[in-house]
């Protein structure tokens, strides 16, 4: 989204609307469609099907992308990325490796969440773009 270029589409379920308007909010310039909650899975689906590229946590529409072989970069915070990885050629799987992960829990037990707060966007970017067709 830095060029304005990209086209940004959240997915995720209702529960993940709140994130998903959060990570919305930080994201400047480009179009930002936050749809967490508003798709089926056949939609999310087409979706992902018909992206450039996908970034996921550790969830099903990750191995979605994957199957479909997107370029994507999976995002590993309080889960073990050698646990499920994506399994795809096109895939990077990105973890901090912090001393507190993977704890597993939905809700961080020491209450800063820096497995994934910590996941910057130049980060996933770097792990993203290698990936990418170059024009």
């Amino acid at each position: 989204a830095r060029d304005g270029a990209a086209q940004i589409v959240l997915l995720g379920s209702p529960k993940d609307q709140p994130a998903c308007a959060e990570v919305a909010a930080g994201i400047a310039g480009g179009a930002v469609f936050n749809l967490a909650g508003s798709t089926s899975l056949a939609e999310a689906i087409a979706l992902i099907a018909g992206s450039a590229a996908v970034v996921a946590n550790d969830s099903g529409l990750l191995h979605i992308a994957s199957a479909l072989n997107r370029p994507v970069v999976a995002l590993y915070g309080p889960t073990d990325p050698g646990h499920a990885p994506p399994f795809s050629d096109l895939a990077a799987s990105l973890s901090l490796r912090l001393a507190c992960a993977p704890c597993k829990q939905r809700e961080c037990p020491l209450g800063h969440q820096d497995c994934m707060v910590k996941l910057t966007p130049e980060l996933v970017w770097h792990s993203l773009q290698p990936m990418l067709p170059q024009p």
